[in-house]
């Protein structure tokens, strides 16, 4: 029976349910729930957990039977963020792009407030053409045309916009309207690809939104604190009843699993809302990988192992972080048999941007063995 068919009977025979609910500030953790109503893939339950009335996505639910089974995991189906994080800005999207336009066909031109990002092909002569061919910009405003009741002349009307990020695309003389940049650029590198005529390209940022987001925790100076924040990325899952985790880090190029998350900064740990506590997935910024860290690539033979680890730290005398440093060694796997290729150095942030990208290599320090 599927855990909505499960839902629906505790509705109508008003029973409990325990489950276990993978999203929240408790993901991964057991809950017991007095569903109320279901409304599309909406189940709106008291959850006696934390003795509130909450709303839970269907397919986020796995009920726990008598005997601890669950029914089936379909928080895998709720539709993954695209490649570009709401933390990656114009300039990165420029950044990634570019490499793939040729200077003396194309130019990609970005304004001086970051704003407004255009694609132009250019003549034969090098002179790029009048509009662009493609374009993606923030407006607070559209305008639209109005009959005036009075004199039945048309006038023009300016409308505050709620979807301000529009992505213009000449050929097929369309412009779609997002709220948040990431949807918008998941749709430009869609249309890169069609003008390009090749689908196989992979559009990678000189600087992962992940990093980007743990520079936002480091304090500003002297005076402030290193933030702690709820965990997002990576967003940490641990399912109780099979006592196994994950870091949601499908994406990555290195396998870094959950038994990783002391050298992400990353702890569970009580946190206090309106006098009421309960424990969540927190990050900070401080990098720690160390020696004896192993990680093997997803896709292709080679795996990298630590063999000296200094971790980050906030310096006081100079107000400026600490980025550590990591040496370790990079090894191919052939027949199951590991043969030693190069050993590297960097730091903990270039260390975390490898794992994620796996395309840095040839920036970092050789060393000798």
């Amino acid at each position: 029976m599927s855990a909505e068919q499960q839902i629906q009977n505790a509705i109508d025979t008003k029973q409990k349910i325990n489950v276990i609910y993978n999203g929240g500030s408790m993901s991964g953790q057991s809950r017991v729930l007095g569903p109320i109503s279901i409304k599309g893939n909406k189940v709106r339950a008291k959850c006696y957990t934390t003795n509130a009335l909450k709303t839970f996505l269907i397919e986020r639910i796995q009920v726990m039977a008598e005997n601890g089974e669950l029914t089936k995991d379909r928080s895998s189906e709720v539709s993954q963020p695209p490649k570009v994080e709401p933390q990656q800005t114009l300039l990165d999207i420029q950044n990634a792009i570019s490499p793939h336009f040729p200077t003396e066909q194309w130019l990609i031109e970005l304004t001086e407030s970051e704003k407004d990002l255009s694609i132009y092909a250019r003549f034969k002569n090098g002179n790029p053409k009048k509009l662009p061919e493609l374009q993606v910009c923030f407006e607070e405003y559209r305008t639209e045309l109005e009959i005036d009741e009075l004199t039945g002349d048309f006038k023009e009307v300016i409308i505050k916009r709620t979807k301000n990020w529009v992505v213009r695309y000449k050929k097929k003389k369309s412009a779609i309207s997002y709220s948040h940049l990431n949807t918008a650029a998941d749709r430009l590198f869609t249309w890169c690809k069609e003008l390009l005529g090749s689908q196989s390209i992979e559009f990678k940022f000189l600087e992962s939104a992940m990093l980007k987001h743990l520079k936002t925790m480091w304090p500003i100076d002297g005076k402030t604190k290193i933030k702690r924040e709820l965990a997002a990325l990576p967003n940490v899952y641990y399912n109780s009843a099979i006592s196994q985790g994950t870091l949601n880090n499908e994406h990555w190029y290195f396998n870094v699993p959950y038994t990783f998350r002391d050298a992400l900064d990353i702890k569970y740990e009580q946190r206090i809302k309106d006098k009421v506590g309960s424990m969540v997935w927190t990050q900070g910024p401080i990098l720690k990988f160390k020696m004896g860290d192993n990680f093997p690539a997803k896709n292709t033979n080679i795996t990298l192992q630590v063999q000296f680890g200094d971790q980050m730290g906030w310096d006081r005398d100079k107000s400026e972080m600490y980025l550590g440093s990591v040496v370790f060694d990079l090894f191919e796997i052939i027949d199951k048999k590991y043969t030693y290729k190069q050993r590297y150095q960097c730091n903990q942030m270039e260390f975390l941007e490898l794992l994620i990208n796996g395309d840095n290599l040839e920036r970092l320090i050789k060393q000798s063995r």
